[in-house]
């Protein structure tokens, strides 16, 4: 199965997790402000991150989606980073959305409370993704 991580981030946060994301599944890793939509179509199982803005995803990550080709049979892992609350609300925002584009969401993961100058623990997140591959 061919892999791909896309991010979007604002503090740093979101991109730490995403490349530690990539490292443990040996995926390509793409920020999404540098990505056209239609490239991702190209992998199996599309890993996607982005901050909580506001209880939701950052417009440009769900400008990103939006603006994606449908597929059929693709899979997707969703994942945010957050200060104090909206993941869930985000999560069900950009699986909603990726439905409509045709992928089925096999994991949702989420990292509260990081600090850009401070060091982050991903290993419960990190197990998970492990398993959902």
């Amino acid at each position: 199965m061919t892999t791909c991580v896309v991010y979007f981030s604002r503090t740093g946060n979101t991109k730490r997790l995403a490349q530690a994301i990539a490292d443990t599944s040996k995926a390509p890793i793409y920020d999404l402000a540098s990505t056209q939509p239609s490239s991702v179509a190209n992998f199996d199982l599309l890993i996607l991150g982005t901050p909580v803005e506001g209880a939701s995803p950052a417009k440009e990550a769900f400008a990103f989606i939006q603006a994606m080709p449908k597929v059929e049979g693709k899979k997707a892992i969703l994942f945010c980073t957050y200060r104090i609350f909206g993941n869930e609300r985000t999560m069900k925002k950009m699986e909603k959305e990726l439905a409509a584009k045709g992928y089925e969401t096999v994991l949702k993961v989420s990292k509260k409370g990081m600090k850009p100058d401070q060091e982050a623990d991903f290993t419960e997140i990190l197990n998970r993704v492990k398993e959902a591959l």
